[in-house]
C-alpha cells in the first residue's frame, strides 16, 4: 500500500528537489510514498503524437500492477483539497502526470478518476511540488491537524 507518483521527465534538482524532499518525508508520515521518473520523448518534439504514444507506452507499462490510478490532467474534474483528501482513501495510488504533450487514450481510460489542478499549464518540477503539498494538506485534512485552515 502507498502513494505512487509517476511523472514524464527529469528527476528534480536544486530547490524544486528540496521542497519535494521535504513535503515526501512530512508524507512518509501517513503513507508510504515514491516518485517514478517516465523518460520523456523529448527527441521527438516535431512528431507529438510519437512522442505521446512512447510516453504513454512507459506509463501503462509502470502502472499496469497499480490499483487506484489518478490522472492529473487540466480536462479533469476539479475539485477543493477537502474533497481532493477523500481520494487518499483509497488503496495503492497512483498518480500520473504526463508528459508536455499530454497522454493518449489508453492511459485515460485506465485512470480511476481524471483530476485537474487548474486550467492553467505550470511547469512539471513544480506541479509535482504542488501534488506532494496537496498530497500532505490531504492527510492533515483527514487527520483534522492544523497545517488545513
Amino acid at each position: 500500500m502507498g502513494i505512487t507518483v509517476l511523472t514524464v521527465g527529469k528527476e528534480m534538482i536544486g530547490g524544486y528537489g528540496e521542497m519535494a524532499d521535504e513535503y515526501i518525508k512530512r508524507i512518509s508520515a501517513f503513507s508510504k510514498i515514491q516518485l517514478k521518473f517516465i523518460k520523456d520523448s523529448g527527441m521527438l518534439m516535431d512528431d507529438k503524437a510519437s512522442a505521446v504514444k512512447q510516453e504513454s507506452d512507459r506509463i501503462l507499462k509502470e502502472a499496469e500492477k497499480e490499483k487506484t490510478v489518478i490522472l492529473l490532467d487540466k480536462s479533469g474534474e476539479a475539485m477543493d483539497s477537502e474533497k481532493f483528501s477523500k481520494l487518499l482513501d483509497k488503496n495503492d495510488i497512483c498518480f500520473i502526470i504526463g508528459g508536455s504533450y499530454g497522454v493518449d487514450e489508453r492511459v485515460k481510460k485506465r485512470a480511476f478518476k481524471s483530476v485537474s489542478f487548474s486550467k492553467m499549464t505550470f511547469p512539471h518540477r513544480l506541479f509535482r511540488v504542488i501534488l506532494l503539498e496537496q498530497i500532505y494538506r490531504g492527510y492533515t485534512i483527514q487527520k483534522n491537524m492544523r497545517y488545513h485552515k
